[in-house]
């Protein structure tokens, strides 16, 4: 029996970029850091739009590492 499409990636939505993009796009960012400084690191890398609308709708919060990101993007609607 098949998956549901949202339950495919930690009940991601469809439309939403695979984690692993995400992973990639904050490739050489500082940490600690917040999620405005994380948008503005993945802007000026020339990061595609899905990946930044799901950073931009994470929780204002600082990050310790991009698995800390990766956990908070995971849950992203």
């Amino acid at each position: 029996m098949a998956q549901h499409p949202a339950r495919s990636q930690n009940h991601r939505h469809p439309d939403q970029p695979p984690l692993e993009e995400i992973t990639r796009a904050l490739e050489g960012a500082a940490f600690p850091t917040t999620r405005d400084k994380l948008v503005e690191f993945a802007q000026r890398k020339g990061v595609d739009g899905e990946v930044l609308a799901v950073l931009k709708r994470m929780g204002d919060r600082n990050f310790d590492s991009v698995s800390a990101v990766v956990r908070e993007a995971s849950n992203v609607e």
